[in-house]
Order: C-alpha cells, then sequence, then structure tokens
C-alpha cells in the first residue's frame, strides 16, 4: 500500500503552528495555576524580610518609616499598656486609615494577642476584604511588649489572571491566526523551489535533461545549481552515448567490411586447394589473409587496453631511434607503394624523454602507416624541433580532405576519415584513436591540422623536470 505524502509546506505550517499554540497553551495554564501562588509566595516573603529587619535592626520611627517606604509595606506598632481589645482594634484601624489603607474586614483577636505574648515567633494573618476583590496580608510580633503589625494589600489574583487569560486568549487569537499565515507565506516561499527542483527531478528521469532557472540564494540554491550540473553532465553524457553507439555501428560496418574481404579469399583459395586447383600461391594467400585478421584483432585489444587506462611503464628513451625503428620496419612497404619519406634530422642528438618505448613506437607506426594509405603525391614530410620544454614532431602528407572538412573527426573510434583509401593497406579507423589515447596517457600533446589539403600532424613530447644525459 502507497504510503499517503504531504506537502512540505503543510508539514511545517502544522509544526510551527503547534508550537505556538503549545506555547500559549502553556502561558495560560501558568497564569491560571502557578502565577497566582507564584504572587502570594512573594508577599509572603515580603512581610516576613521586613519583619525579621524590625527584630534585627528597626527600633526608631525613623528607621521603620525608611523600612516601609523602601519595601512598599505598612508598618503600625501599638504599646500593649492594658487598653480593651475594641479600643486596641479601633486605634490599629485609625492608623491604618492615617496611611491609606482602607480596610472594612480587619480585626486581631484577644487569643492572637495572647499567642503574640506568649511565643516570640510572629503570627501570620491574611483577612479577606470581600467585595473589594483583595486582602490585606499581615504578620504580628510582639517585641519588649510593643505589638508590631506589618502588611501589604495584596489583589484577588486568581480573578485577575482570568482577566488576563480572556484578553490574551482573544488579542493571541487574533495574533496566531496571522502568524499561521505569515508561516505559510513564508514555508511556500522555501519550498515553491524544492517543488520546482522535484519537477526538474522527474523530466531528468525521463531523460528529457532540463534545468531550473529559480535559485534562491541558500543551501536550496545549491542543491538547485548542483542539479542543473548534474542535468548538463548527464545530457553531455547521452550525446556522447548516442555518438559512440553511432560510432560503433560505423565500426562494426567497417570492421565486418575488413574481415569479410580476406575471411572470403581464406574460403576461396582453401575451396581452390580442397578442388585440386592450386598453383602453388593458394597457401601463401591464406596465410597472408590470416596475418591481415590477426593484425585488426590485436590493434583492436590494444585500444580497448588503452581505453582501460591501465598503467604504462615510463623509462629514459631516444625518440629519434624509435622513429628511425619504424621507418626501417616500414621501409618495404613505402618502396613497394613508390613513397618518398622527406625527413629533416635535427643537428644534434635528442634529449631523452620518460615513455613506454612500446607504446610511442606504436604511435609513430600508426601515424606513418595513415600517412602511407591517405597520401595523394607518394610523398611524406617529418622533421625534428626542440624548445627548452619539449620535442616537436611533425608529419605530414598531401591528402584529399577540403578545407570544410571536420579535423576533430580524426580523433573518432572507429572513423575512416577517406572511404577512397589506398586498398592495399588495411585499417579499422582505430589507429590515430590509439595515437591520442597513448599520447594523453603519457601526458603529452597531438594537434591536427589541414592547410591547403596538407594534412599535418604535430606532436610535443615533453621533457622530464630533471634532465637526461643526452648520451646515456
Amino acid at each position: 500500500m502507497k504510503k499517503k505524502t504531504r506537502k512540505i509546506s503543510t508539514t511545517l505550517t502544522l509544526t510551527f503552528s503547534s508550537i505556538i499554540i503549545g506555547s500559549f497553551i502553556v502561558m495560560f495554564l501558568l497564569n491560571s495555576l502557578i502565577v497566582p501562588y507564584y504572587y502570594f509566595s512573594k508577599m509572603d516573603h515580603k512581610v516576613t524580610s521586613v519583619m525579621t529587619d524590625i527584630q534585627q535592626h528597626a527600633s526608631s520611627e525613623q528607621q521603620l518609616a525608611e523600612l516601609e517606604e523602601s519595601n512598599q509595606v505598612t508598618i503600625i506598632t501599638r504599646q500593649l499598656d492594658g487598653t480593651s481589645l475594641d479600643d486596641f482594634n479601633e486605634s490599629l484601624n485609625v492608623e491604618l486609615n492615617r496611611k491609606k489603607v482602607a480596610l472594612n474586614r480587619f480585626w486581631v483577636t484577644q487569643e492572637t494577642i495572647d499567642q503574640l505574648k506568649n511565643t516570640p515567633e510572629p503570627i501570620q494573618r491574611n483577612f479577606d476584604q470581600g467585595k473589594q476583590k483583595s486582602s490585606f496580608l499581615v504578620e504580628m510580633q510582639v517585641i519588649d511588649n510593643t505589638f508590631y503589625l506589618v502588611g501589604v494589600s495584596t489583589v484577588n489574583f486568581s480573578e485577575t489572571a482570568n482577566l488576563i487569560n480572556t484578553f490574551n486568549f482573544i488579542s493571541l487569537s487574533l495574533t496566531l491566526i496571522l502568524i499561521i499565515v505569515l508561516i505559510y507565506v513564508s514555508v511556500r516561499k522555501i519550498t515553491d523551489p524544492l517543488v520546482n527542483l522535484k519537477k526538474v527531478a522527474e523530466e531528468i528521469t525521463t531523460l528529457t535533461f532540463v534545468t531550473t532557472d529559480d535559485i534562491p540564494a541558500n543551501e536550496i540554491g545549491e542543491l538547485a545549481l548542483s542539479i542543473n550540473k548534474m542535468s548538463y553532465a548527464l545530457a553531455t553524457y547521452q550525446k556522447n552515448l548516442l555518438a559512440k553507439n553511432e560510432q560503433l555501428k560505423q565500426f562494426t560496418a567497417d570492421l565486418t567490411h575488413e574481415l569479410k574481404t580476406p575471411i572470403a579469399l581464406i574460403k576461396a583459395y582453401g575451396s581452390g586447394i580442397e578442388d585440386g586447383l592450386d598453383d602453388g600461391t593458394y597457401l601463401e594467400v591464406i596465410l597472408q589473409q590470416t596475418q591481415r585478421l590477426n593484425d585488426i584483432v590485436d590493434q583492436m585489444l590494444d585500444y580497448a587496453k588503452l581505453e582501460q587506462q591501465q598503467p604504462i611503464n615510463k623509462v629514459p628513451m631516444q625518440l629519434s631511434d624509435t622513429w628511425k625503428q619504424t621507418v626501417m620496419e616500414l621501409t618495404p612497404t613505402l618502396e613497394k607503394e613508390e613513397i618518398l619519406l622527406l625527413e629533416a634530422n635535427t643537428d644534434s642528438p635528442l634529449p631523452l624523454i620518460e615513455a613506454d618505448p612500446i607504446l610511442i613506437k606504436r604511435v609513430f607506426e600508426n601515424l606513418l602507416t595513415n600517412s602511407l594509405k591517405y597520401t595523394t603525391d607518394k610523398e611524406i614530410q617529418a622533421s625534428w624541433r626542440e624548445t627548452e620544454a619539449f620535442i616537436e614532431f611533425t608529419i605530414s602528407n598531401q591528402t584529399s580532405l577540403t578545407s570544410d572538412f571536420d579535423i576533430n573527426k580524426l580523433w573518432e573510434a572507429f572513423y575512416v576519415h577517406e572511404k577512397s583509401r589506398n586498398k592495399n593497406l588495411s585499417g579499422t579507423g582505430l589507429g590515430l584513436s590509439i595515437v591520442q589515447s597513448i599520447m594523453d596517457e603519457h601526458g603529452f600533446t597531438i594537434e591536427a591540422r589541414l592547410v591547403h589539403q596538407t594534412l599535418i600532424f604535430v606532436l610535443h613530447f615533453y621533457k622530464p623536470e630533471r634532465g637526461w644525459d643526452r648520451n646515456v
């Protein structure tokens, strides 16, 4: 069963709203249940601390007045001189009225007075004033036959808290609605780019590599940039993959053509031997075509190994010696095809470079073979040049390619750039791709140019950071 999903904007709005509502409920509970007890505790502590100060320090009227003013309490003293209870309470009420404390419920009982006389501890009483919605909290004590009263008026905080909560409920309800709306708008502003990214991701899954222009200046923007880069990379990869597939189709066709000819010849000459038609040359032709098949397979294997980027064995080597060996091996072909190789030799020996001799020899073989196949004037030119940073090798030949030819196609695997190539020299279109792969693996460079129908290859073999003795 598919799990039901919910929009992130809805989830965030509900989460934040729940937090705010929960905070308001906690505040209401504190106002209703905790704050009244806290308020009464503070008032109790006030009268108790003032009475303690009276016991320890205050005795004069000036000191009592200062305590009364600084603590915002009412302090009354009265000598216990045998006055009747009614007169005693009357005098207390008169003193309270004089200090602007009007009470309609205040009376000190005889029992309280007797208890104060018999104990050094203070006694606390709370006189509820009824409809006045207030109370008068007092602490009383007899010190040296003098009656001390410290009092403070307190409000009926429970009722006050209810009024405050009612007002807060109305005001906070309106505020809460406004906050929820603002939260929703803010969350939508944050999540809308995510919704767009979701649509982009869905398009990418269908191999439609789109990008987004909605890039906010935050982490979501960084995610959008990453998705754009991913989309571009996937589009490039798909383009290259499709191109490789097309190249593979062309390679399959070319390879089939290359393989079909020697296979057909081997079959035909084999049948001729079987039928007794051999004039003494059939076996030689079969061996030649078998070698041709072997060369094609070897070239394919070499290209596959280079594409796998296997480690190469770099050693100090002399480029000119490797080139001379390649020329010597291909001299019979040059003579057979009546092709002239014009080479400009260097005035001094070339320095050693670090490279794999076998692979570098393959570079020279493929380039020279390519020139043999496609030269149109039976002439190949080669030259060397040394700079402080590299050794430059150039090989060129006339070609039938026109100026509008895309020179970059030469490096594509399986590409045969001239269909009218020398049919006496077989190939698969892998030669130049192998050359480029070898040069790249070594960190060297190769460039192809087409100047007035002259195809020029320029190779740069970079010198090692530490020099090698030229005579080694």
